[in-house]
């Protein structure tokens, strides 16, 4: 007979002195309100990137206390006798006075050998090696560091639960084949091919489940460095900057040392969130009329500043005769030429990069029909190279050359990655060649798409016309809006709206703030009623209340017709489309760039409204 318990509802004891660790587990396993557990779950998806987790069925866990080792045993018992066993214990190390947590262990499995037990603690008193000869050599005991990640306790208990409900049923399976090989020999072979199939599944279970555990821990340990290392600075600098006598010159170096780690961090989170959206399928590309000599001239006036600061050759060249318009999704070969350039200057100290561009007609294909033509971007430099086994693994997310080359020139191991997925999904690839100490080619090859009654430019005409000049910030005494013109500023986070505010006010504009959806509305329709309507309303989609969906939808059915400009951290697509359907003019994107959002305003200001349906 099976010995398995429900698995909606499984027995989890935690034994711990500390009173508040027992309610941190409650609320972690067992929450009252079940839309926590969902919550949960779904947090779990997101960190862990497993879409279906909150789709699955889950156990409920019933979480018992104990607050000292022999009231641990004792509870145990008595669950024994009841016939609803516990299937895992959460033990602290440390519970004086009494037994320790690993004396605990040892005791509850000499009345229950099937527990699975987690030791929990920030520290310990022990060595691994102390705790085997304590406890032997076993696959039920694990180590669980404070403080601990929900997530990962609740991932930990689902893991643990699921290898108890296995042991329990290769046990019964095995005494059921014991009594069958008794009653019926001819079926013996029969059973062993099926208990080969289960042992199989579950090493392929725990292979996935330790691969997936040893990616999760390059992942935050890579992360941990990358978004610290630009923090140290941004925090530290910010600290400088509250100095009295601070010099000037230190001041503004301070300034230009936080912008530029707060845009490191946020080209990080871009890859991340972009490696997100192509694995799981959700990212868009959108193909058009592609101007390709000024793309890739944006690329080198971006970069050109990097190339300088380390004394290096940097330019472009055009290889022939090329289309002077390509159809492609420009964004993301802009990305993609962007990642290339800045990893072949992260990694050349002395020499020089370049981009070669050139139009390959008749590239290599399926003899049965013409292969489609490309446009050939090629990144060569005379970095530190790679050797042959180094580039096998280059495009790896979250892997870069070597631990040697991660130290010292930093980095995720992202942009690659990203980049190759990129050109893929724009119908190209990327590839590699590299020598060590001698530097590296990065070809990148896009279809150019169709190509009739497409002008063609050969290398004269690319060399003779003058390079682009860099384009720098505008100043802010250099960014005025018409006068007088009235804004309201609907954004809940009092840092933005006070950022926003300056922009804005800097630029000449009186300005207006609510703080959530309906005030904005209130004051939207105060100001109308004062025969002074506010020229441009900035909306921040989300806030508390009423949303800045919903706040835009009740202005326009009240008969708003001016600008409403979304401000929103999410940047896709889909979100600018589900900004414009809810009645928004334009759609800007967080973090907030000066520049971008006064010329967006001008730019409404002096345009005729549209009524709105």
């Amino acid at each position: 007979m099976c010995e398995c318990v429900d698995a909606a509802n499984v027995r989890i004891l935690v034994i711990d002195d500390n009173r508040a660790i027992h309610e941190d587990f409650r609320k972690i396993l067992a929450p009252p309100n079940p839309a926590q557990a969902t919550a949960l779950v779904e947090a779990e998806a997101a960190l862990f990137g497993d879409a279906s987790a909150g789709r699955r069925v889950r156990p409920q866990f019933e979480v018992d206390s104990a607050y000292q080792g022999q009231e641990g045993r004792d509870l145990l018992r008595k669950a024994l006798d009841e016939g609803r066993p516990y299937v895992l214990a959460f033990v602290d190390v440390r519970m004086p006075p009494g037994w320790d947590g690993i004396h605990t262990i040892a005791r509850l499995w000499e009345e229950d050998p099937d527990l699975q037990a987690v030791i929990c603690t920030a520290y310990s008193d022990y060595s691994w090696d102390d705790v085997v000869e304590q406890l032997g050599e076993t696959d039920r005991l694990l180590i669980l560091k404070k403080p601990f990640d929900p997530a990962e306790v609740r991932q930990l208990a689902s893991a643990l639960t699921a290898k108890w409900q296995l042991t329990k049923q290769v046990r019964s399976k095995l005494t059921d084949l014991e009594y069958v090989v008794a009653e019926r020999t001819s079926q013996l072979q029969q059973a062993n091919d099926e208990l080969y199939q289960l042992n199989a599944q579950l090493v392929a279970a725990r292979d996935v489940a330790q691969a997936a555990n040893q990616a999760k821990s390059r992942f935050l340990a890579n992360m941990s460095h990358e978004i610290r290392t630009p923090m140290t600075a941004i925090l530290g600098f910010a600290e400088t900057l509250l100095e009295p006598d601070l010099p000037e010159a230190k001041r503004r170096e301070a300034i230009e040392t936080i912008c530029r780690n707060g845009q490191h961090l946020l080209r990080l989170i871009n890859d991340i969130l972009d490696l997100s959206k192509i694995e799981s399928g959700r990212l868009e590309v959108t193909r058009g009329p592609c101007q390709l000599r000024e793309l890739v001239e944006e690329v080198v006036d971006l970069m050109r500043p990097q190339a300088e600061g380390k004394g290096l050759a940097f330019g472009a060249e055009c290889v022939g005769a090329v289309p002077e318009t390509i159809q492609t999704d420009a964004t993301r070969l802009r990305q993609i030429l962007v990642n290339l350039v800045g990893n072949a200057l992260k990694f050349t100290e002395t020499g020089f990069v370049r981009v070669r561009v050139s139009f390959v007609r008749s590239p290599a294909g399926d003899d049965r029909a013409p292969a489609e033509p490309q446009v050939l971007f090629e990144v060569v430099d005379t970095g530190i190279g790679m050797t042959d086994a180094q580039v096998e693994r280059v495009f790896q997310p979250f892997v870069q050359a070597d631990a040697q080359t991660t130290r010292r020139y930093g980095g995720t191991g992202l942009g690659l990655a990203v980049s190759q997925r990129l050109a893929r999904m724009l119908g190209g690839d990327i590839a590699v060649e590299s020598r060590r100490a001698e530097g590296s080619v990065f070809r990148v090859h896009i279809p150019a798409g169709p190509l009739n009654g497409t002008r063609f430019v050969d290398e004269k005409t690319w060399e003779q016309r003058a390079p682009a000049q860099a384009t720098a910030a505008s100043p802010a005494s250099a960014l005025r809006l018409p006068s007088p013109c009235r804004i309201l500023i609907a954004e809940d986070g009092p840092d933005n709206q006070r950022l926003i505010v300056h922009f804005l006010r800097t630029a000449g504009a009186e300005t207006a703030v609510a703080d959530n959806g309906r005030t904005a509305v209130e004051l939207a329709a105060a100001a109308a009623a004062d025969g002074r309507p506010f020229d441009v309303i900035l909306m921040d989609m989300q806030m508390p209340d009423l949303d800045g969906y919903e706040s835009t939808k009740l202005l326009r059915a009240r008969g708003h017709t001016g600008p409403i400009l979304a401000l929103t951290a999410h940047a896709s697509n889909s979100d600018r489309e589900k900004c414009l359907a809810a009645g928004c003019d334009d759609f800007l994107t967080k973090p907030i760039d000066r520049g971008r959002l006064i010329h967006a305003v001008e730019h409404w200001l002096t345009k005729e409204p549209v009524a709105q349906p």
